[in-house]
């Protein structure tokens, strides 16, 4: 099974004033994608440090996912109620305790050994999201042909980063963020209502 790093991350409010002109619903939403990226940034500090293990970072990704599916089907409609705010969080709740427990059960791994696998299962994993984004449908030409040059920038910057035999955490670091945002946006493409004709 593919590791699934994904960071969930929209772009916050520039202007402070902005934050109190939003509605009840587009604070949740903030304070969500916050948290939610707050805790993906836990999960990848556990993964690099060694604190999470390949099947404890699977299964917390997992959870990730879902939670943001929550969150994608409560927006749906164009905002969030409280009900939905409410069940979104206490899931993000079990979730702050699943990674405190997972990366405080004095299970390790040797780092050094899976980074590179890391990276490559995910690049693999966004690739066949990408693919599987054309066969259904999900994706236009355009979107693919965008979504596949992210793809390779990351590999160039992977191929870049192994040139001297090692990647770096810095270089890794690097690395998974772009995987981050190339995750987002294949997500948003593929949930986006535009479909291949």
């Amino acid at each position: 099974m593919n590791i699934k790093l994904t960071i969930i991350a929209l772009a916050m409010t520039a202007l402070p004033g902005a934050a109190l002109a939003q509605s009840p619903g587009d604070r949740a939403g903030t304070r969500i994608d916050q948290r939610q990226t707050e805790q993906q940034r836990r999960i990848n500090q556990g993964v690099q440090s060694g604190d999470l293990t390949r099947g404890e970072a699977i299964n917390l990704q997992r959870d990730q996912e879902r939670i943001q599916r929550m969150e994608d089907r409560a927006r749906a409609d164009g905002k969030i109620t409280r009900q939905e705010s409410r069940a979104i969080e206490q899931a993000q709740d079990r979730q702050s305790q699943n990674i405190r427990n997972e990366r405080h059960d004095q299970q390790r791994v040797n780092t050094q050994q899976t980074t590179g696998a890391r990276i490559d299962q995910r690049q693999t994993h966004q690739q066949q999201r990408i693919d599987q984004g054309v066969k259904s449908g999900d994706l236009t030409q355009r979107e693919a042909a965008r979504l596949q040059e992210n793809q390779t920038r990351i590999q160039r910057m992977e191929d870049k980063a192994r040139a001297d035999g090692r990647i770096t955490p810095e270089e890794a670091r690097r690395m998974e963020l772009a995987q981050d945002r190339q995750n987002k946006a294949i997500a948003r493409e593929r949930n986006d209502n535009q479909r291949a004709r």
